[in-house]
């Protein structure tokens, strides 16, 4: 009997349609709301959903890319308290660099898409890797100057 996966199970991924027995089709698959018999109807809906889910994720993807290409080379300028030597009274975390970047795109980044090593804890120049998704990444220069200090000085 052929079948419909309504959700992904350890024989096979939502959406897919598969040949199974009839017993284990009729007595757990579809009983347990896993998988629904695969008739014509339903397997041209799931191939109409397939098909619209991978236009929708093109559509994400141009997107993404024009927002990386928007944000590629910018220059993010924090002012912070330092100590001795350029040493921070804090840090700038990657959450204060979405932040700002969320400011400056008009869009929502999540802290978790900026790539540092550890938070940034002295005054100076930075290249921080933006990844928007896989593949899509752009690179942006996070300057961290010491308050009360302006450019020129």
């Amino acid at each position: 009997m052929k079948v419909i996966y309504l959700k992904d199970s350890g024989k096979a991924r939502k959406g897919e349609v598969k040949e199974v027995a009839d017993g284990y089709a009729r007595n757990y698959l579809i009983p347990y709301g896993i998988a629904v018999a695969a008739s014509p109807q339903a397997v041209k809906a799931v191939e109409t959903q397939k098909e619209g889910k991978s236009q929708r994720q093109a559509r994400e993807e141009v997107e993404l890319q024009r927002i990386a290409e928007l944000i590629e080379g910018k220059e993010l300028r924090f002012k912070a308290k330092a100590g001795a030597k350029g040493r921070l009274h804090g840090a700038i975390t990657g959450a204060d660099i979405a932040e700002k970047l969320s400011q400056l795109v008009g869009c929502r980044f999540d802290k978790k898409s900026v790539r540092l090593e550890g938070p940034l804890h002295k005054v100076g120049n930075y290249e921080v890797l933006i990844n928007l998704t896989r593949g899509i990444e752009a690179k942006v220069m996070v300057v961290v100057e010491e308050e009360g200090t302006s450019r020129g000085e």
